[in-house]
This record gives C-alpha cells, structure tokens and sequence, in this order.
C-alpha cells in the first residue's frame, strides 16, 4: 500500500465507507464505515457484507482486478438492506462503498409517478375504444360508420401520444433506456407525416421526402419523436407556400425548412428549455420544448446534432446516429 497518496486519517472526512484490505481481512476503516457497519476490524470482507452478488467482490479481490457494480447489502447499524456502489481498488487494496438508496428510493418514486399517470389516461382510452369498436359492429348507415371509423383513429392516436408521454415522462427523469428495434422507415415517417398533417395543410406547405433506407436499428420512440419535434417546428416557422426538406440515410436525419431563421445573437439559447425567440412567438403558438426534447433524446441515444440557420433564410438541423 505505499502507493496510496492520501492519509487514511482524511478517509474520516468521506461521505463514502472506506474498507483498506489485506486480501480480504479489513485492516482500517474509517469512521462512516462504522455507522453502517459497527465494528468490523480484523473481519472478513465477505463474512461481513452480506448481498447477493459477492461472488463478484470474491472473484475480484483474488484476481486483483478492479471493478465497480451497485448491490443490495445489509448495513446491520441501521437494520436495513440498502443500495450501495461499490468499487474495488486493488492496487491500494481498498473497497469503497457509496450510499445510493435515497436516489434509488427517488428513482422508484419517479417511475411510479410515471406509470400511475400513464395507468390513469389508458383505463377509459381503452373504454372509449372498446365501445367505438362495438358501435361500429352494430351500425349500418355508412356515414356513420365513416364517422366512428375516423374516433377510432383519433382514439389510436390518442393511445400513441399516452405512450409518448409515459416515454417523454420516462427520459426526462433519466429512467428511459434505448433499445434497438428494427424499424421500417417508411412506415414510421407516414405515421409521423399524418399527424403533422393538419399544420402542413393549413400552411400549404409541400414536404419533400429522400429516404434512402428501407429499414434502420434503432429505437422507434426516439427517433419518431425527434422526427416529429423537427418537422412540427420547421412547418410552423416556415412561410406559407414554401416547402420542407426531410431526408434520411443510414447515418443521419435531417429536415430543412425555408422560413425565418433565427439571428446569429440567439441561436446559443435555441436548445433551453421554454425559449422562444420574439419572432417564432409571433409567428406560432408553441412551449419552447420541441429542440430541448430533441436534445435530450439525442443524449440518450447518443447522437449529435448540427444546427444551421440564417435569419430569414431557414434552418437545417441534422441528427447523426
């Protein structure tokens, strides 16, 4: 251990539990190591962490291998089983031991808030369109019929955007994970097209399509919502008339609009939450989260983002997976 740079004494002043080894016999601990633990000198690391993955901690105390991994232990000061982040250091033969219940308890309040909201909204969806589906089974006048069919679309979307919500809900609390699907691109992108429908119509916008890939590994929700985002914001900041340029290949997706730009003097702020520059708060009505969102799926995903625009010009944002 005359590698260690630091004195054990100020080891006292961590907010983590420090355990110095000799193998796997504790030789020091410092003081917060006692208030989860008692008294433990001379014990047995693996006689007195009690967990389910100490086969982990046994494995990399013998091969002298660093690792670090979060366990369930039982801290028998406070009678309780809790949430740590332990790290082995075998160089200095020390065993580090952070305390994460509280973000673990907060994380489980998280996405308990998440799913009770989400369970609240799907119970009467799923009522509403079970009664819509019988209506139509039992209806005979073809107008009619036409009309329910066209709730039940309005039903389906609304069940997509609860579960975008829940998604959106999920990522924003750090408890969304990104999973590889196959997606067939050309599907998603009507799927998107048909909801920003009503805004492109309205503008007479014409939307110009290069989609040079059939089908892509990617996470749906991510990039349907980034999609979404981008093309909502490029209509409803484009003149009338005018056209929006979507594109998408196997390393990127792009969409470019020829509307009012943003000056050189805001664009540091386009990606803060609820910011809107006074010309789009004149133009549209809008939160400011659209890039923010975008933002932060990117990160989750891991992909970057080039923003272009000039002042009542357009602008160009591409996603690069």
């Amino acid at each position: 251990m005359q590698n260690r740079y630091l004195p054990l004494d100020a080891m006292n002043w961590f907010d983590e539990i420090v355990f110095v080894l000799d193998v796997d016999r504790i030789t020091w601990v410092n003081s917060k190591a006692g208030d989860y633990f008692g008294e433990c000198l001379d014990s047995s690391i693996f006689d007195l962490l009690i967990f389910d993955k100490g086969s982990k901690l046994v494995e990399a105390v013998h091969s002298l291998e660093k690792i670090q991994f979060e366990a369930k232990v039982f801290a028998p000061k406070k009678s309780a089983w809790m949430f740590f982040s332990l790290t082995y250091i075998p160089n200095e033969q020390l065993l580090i031991l952070r305390d994460i219940s509280e973000k673990k308890h907060i994380d489980e309040i998280k996405s308990d808030i998440s799913t009770l909201m989400v369970h609240e909204l799907r119970n009467p969806l799923s009522a509403a369109k079970s009664i819509v589906s019988q209506l139509i089974e039992e209806e005979e006048d073809p107008e009619k019929i036409k009309t329910l069919w066209n709730l039940d679309k309005q039903v389906e979307r609304l069940e997509r955007i609860i579960q975008q919500i829940e998604y959106i809900t999920m990522a924003q609390l750090g408890l969304y994970k990104p999973k590889k699907e196959r997606i067939n691109v050309k599907r998603l992108v009507d799927e998107v097209l048909e909801e920003v429908e009503g805004l492109r119509k309205t503008k007479s916008i014409s939307i110009e399509s290069k989609i040079e890939i059939k089908m892509m590994e990617q996470d749906s929700f991510i990039i349907k919502t980034i999609l979404k985002n981008l093309l909502s914001n490029a209509l409803k900041y484009s003149l009338d008339n005018s056209k929006v340029i979507l594109e998408i290949t196997e390393d990127h997706l792009s969409v470019q609009d020829f509307g009012i730009g943003i000056p050189d003097s805001e664009v540091d702020k386009v990606f803060d939450r609820f910011y809107r520059s006074p010309a789009a708060v004149k133009m549209a009505s809008g939160s400011g989260l659209g890039l923010p969102v975008v933002k932060h799926l990117c990160n989750i995903a891991d992909f970057t983002i080039d923003f272009e625009t000039k002042h009542l010009i357009g602008t160009k944002v591409t996603i690069h997976f």
